[in-house]
């Protein structure tokens, strides 16, 4: 009989025992008073995780602590439904271990899950540094999956809106034990990777909405366990198989909801920019008089998509003779915008402070674009299924790369 209104948080474990010791801790701090249950997944750890585990928990958490012990380690997917078969609740909440929770982490999921349209919630996932890890998953032009707004601010305002997901990160993610159990749990042909994807494609496939509620912040320290991405391909080939004909390009949406815009790379990464207006606006500002340096830091820090304005930053680094500052500064904007332009001011400063010849070489590849050939191919392919699928904007966004860079 599972507990009314109760939340069992399942958190699957394999060593790592200082991890998963922040992780209860964390979550015994935050969480007082709530109706909640803690199950942790032991997938046969040989570390203090085997002997230390119980004695913590039931220290912390008392009666409402289960620890459940597998005879091997059986992966994240088979942990997770081993561990949601144990629990009482009637709401589920996978967590990974590399995680520290925040004051009122729980009650914004709680009441999203009231909802009765919503299949499942997760919080605003944000690494130590206080950066965007999570927002939501979006698919790019070319059928891959990443964060939206990953490494932007915490702060960062589009990152706090709802947006239309058609996945959310299994590393934190809330929904009912009955539509766990409906959708058939996570799929086990998975080997620790794209589990969560499946079962959001799942739960949208019986009408259901997910959402990120921003109202809940957990930090998260990301993939720590050994072997994290191992089986990414066997993994993506499982994704396709099952789901590939209801995956559909939406990061040109997401961001463009937002009032952003989407670029593509010479060699097909994506990032997001400020539209061509408010870029120019911005310049005008920041170029018509006397450099501002800590004016031009609050504006980057209140928007970081306006590319110009780290490019600026670090020419007027580099022409007061802080080099350092100049190369931080451009790696920085190189973490969320990796443009041909930012490659090519990178490689003129690591020239100026000689940086070795196969440094070079490798910035000016990834300035000009490695294989141009193959990448043409793909955009080409994904060209046709943009018009095959109606989506006019996309279509136009491939076109213009092929204008730019294939003709």
């Amino acid at each position: 009989m599972h507990d009314k209104g109760c939340v069992s948080v399942v958190i699957p474990v394999w060593n790592l025992w200082e991890m998963t010791e922040a992780c209860l801790r964390s979550l015994a701090e935050h969480s007082a008073g709530e109706n909640m249950q803690v199950v942790v997944v032991d997938n046969h750890s040989t570390d203090a995780t085997a002997t230390d585990l119980a004695p913590l928990g039931e220290s912390l958490f008392g009666a409402s602590f289960k620890a459940v012990r597998m005879p091997e380690n059986v992966g994240f997917a088979r942990g997770c439904n081993a561990g949601a078969q144990a629990a009482d609740g009637d709401l589920l909440f996978f967590l990974n271990n590399d995680t520290t929770l925040s004051p009122h982490w729980l009650p914004p999921l709680r009441e999203a899950m009231a909802d009765p349209r919503l299949g499942a919630v997760g919080p605003l996932l944000l690494y130590p540094d206080g950066t965007v890890q999570h927002c939501g998953i979006y698919v790019t032009p070319f059928n891959t999956v990443g964060h939206l707004y990953e490494h932007l601010p915490g702060t960062f305002a589009a990152a706090r809106k709802n947006h239309p997901l058609q996945a959310i990160t299994g590393a934190a993610i809330m929904l009912r034990k009955v539509d766990f159990e409906a959708c058939g749990a996570f799929h086990e042909a998975y080997r620790n990777g794209f589990e969560d994807i499946d079962l959001c494609f799942t739960l949208r496939a019986r009408g259901f909405k997910l959402r990120v509620d921003a109202r809940s912040v957990i930090c998260h320290h990301t993939s720590c366990t050994p072997g994290r991405f191992a089986h990414d391909v066997e993994n993506s080939a499982v994704l396709m198989q099952r789901i590939g004909g209801a995956l559909r390009p939406d990061e040109h949406i997401l961001v463009s909801l937002d009032g952003y815009r989407l670029h593509i790379g010479p060699s097909l990464a994506t990032w997001v920019e400020l539209p061509d207006d408010r870029q120019k606006r911005l310049n005008e500002e920041f170029g018509s008089a006397a450099f501002d340096r800590a004016a031009c830091q609050a504006m980057l820090h209140r928007e970081p998509l306006w590319l110009d304005g780290w490019l600026l930053l670090a020419a007027h680094y580099e022409a007061e003779g802080d080099l350092s500052a100049a190369m931080d500064s451009l790696n920085r904007c190189l973490r969320i915008m990796p443009s041909p332009k930012v490659y090519g001011q990178l490689l003129q400063l690591a020239r100026n402070v000689n940086l070795s010849e196969e440094l070079l070489v490798d910035l000016e590849a990834e300035r000009e674009g490695r294989d141009r050939a193959v990448a043409k191919i793909r955009v080409q392919q994904a060209r046709r299924a943009a018009y095959a699928c109606g989506d006019a904007a996309l279509a136009q966004l491939l076109g213009d790369w092929l204008v730019q860079y294939a003709s």
